[in-house]
């Protein structure tokens, strides 16, 4: 994996993270005495949120000036916004009731 790691972006790798969080999911949404699955969604999205929030402190030159970090965010965002397909927005649609497209 080092190798993989420094050759730039590795799409093993974020396999094997969707994996395992969707494992945890799974794992922790279980419960026993009912043998049912239960996804609190609200719960899981602030989780993930949260997740999300540390990774730009695990890499220096994202928080190394408030521009850098405006930065980092931006390009976050604009990634998320151009990679949803409209498939993901019709389902979030769907789920939530709501027009998730972007609106300023």
């Amino acid at each position: 994996m080092t190798d993989r790691a420094v050759a730039g972006y590795d799409g093993k790798h974020e396999y094997d993270l969707v994996d395992a969080i969707t494992t945890a999911i799974a794992e922790t949404s279980m419960i026993s005495h009912a043998n049912a699955m239960v996804i609190g969604a609200g719960e899981t999205a602030s989780a993930f949120l949260s997740c999300l929030a540390t990774i730009p402190a695990m890499s220096p030159s994202a928080v190394r000036s408030p521009a850098a970090i405006r930065k980092a965010i931006e390009e976050l965002g604009n990634a998320s916004a151009s990679e949803a397909s409209e498939e993901m927005q019709d389902l979030l649609r769907g789920t939530f009731h709501t027009d998730v497209g972007g609106h300023a």
